[in-house]
């Protein structure tokens, strides 16, 4: 893992432990995220959501993560709407589904 990704993922650590939130449980997911959120960082210096930006980036416009409604959102469903930060019942719940989904073989 590059510096940069992990300072992304150590910023997103701490932002959860803040709010008692935990990160996205299916790996490649929380991967795919933190890679956008480290080209933002390392493109135009913050950390701007990678789900509810323009393209291009609109400093102006576009929210920084945490957004400011990403504690509803998680009080909503569970999760943010990036699928970054989720409560620790919709982790358990999202753990179990990917450990379901992965013991499932095709039959062909």
């Amino acid at each position: 893992m590059s510096e940069s990704l992990r300072l992304t993922t150590d910023y997103l650590l701490k932002v959860a432990d803040k709010f008692g939130y935990v990160l996205n449980p299916n790996e490649k997911s929380l991967g795919l995220i933190i890679g956008y959120l480290d080209k933002n960082k390392q493109s135009y210096g913050r950390y701007y959501c990678p789900c509810k930006q323009h393209h291009p980036v609109d400093e102006k416009r576009d929210p920084i993560c945490p957004c400011r409604t990403f504690k509803d959102e998680i009080a909503k469903s569970g999760c943010c709407e990036c699928h970054v930060f989720f409560n620790a019942e919709a982790a358990e719940k999202a753990r179990k589904s990917v450990g379901l989904l992965s013991t499932v073989t095709c039959p062909g």
